[in-house]
């Protein structure tokens, strides 16, 4: 009898500030954070010759008007927004340069 393996994965939501928290924490100086439009874009229905093309709204419109999905009018929907909200965009990108080793803390524990 075989065995049915079920992998689940997992997936955290964090803010920016707890990004360039631990960011900083693993010994990092943050040169520049920002929320990235790079999702907001590429996750689309496309041909993989069309996600190249795909650089802002009139790119967004020609490929809705091109496939009909539920996906791409979502995502022609949505874009207005994450242009205006900055933090409804689905990635965060923090760039930063090693400064030194994370601190480590002695903890005593009792068993």
């Amino acid at each position: 009898m075989g065995w049915l393996l079920v992998y689940r994965y997992r997936m955290r939501e964090y803010a920016m500030g707890e990004v360039v928290s631990m960011v900083g924490a693993a010994g990092f100086r943050v040169v520049e954070a920002y929320y990235s439009i790079v999702y907001d874009l590429t996750l689309v229905d496309a041909e993989p010759e069309d996600y190249l093309r795909v650089s802002g709204c009139i790119d967004l419109v020609r490929l809705f008007a091109k496939r009909l999905s539920g996906l791409n009018a979502l995502r022609l929907l949505a874009y207005p927004l994450v242009r205006l909200r900055p933090s409804l965009r689905q990635l965060i990108a923090v760039v930063g340069v090693k400064v030194g080793e994370p601190e480590l803390e002695a903890v005593e524990r009792w068993g």
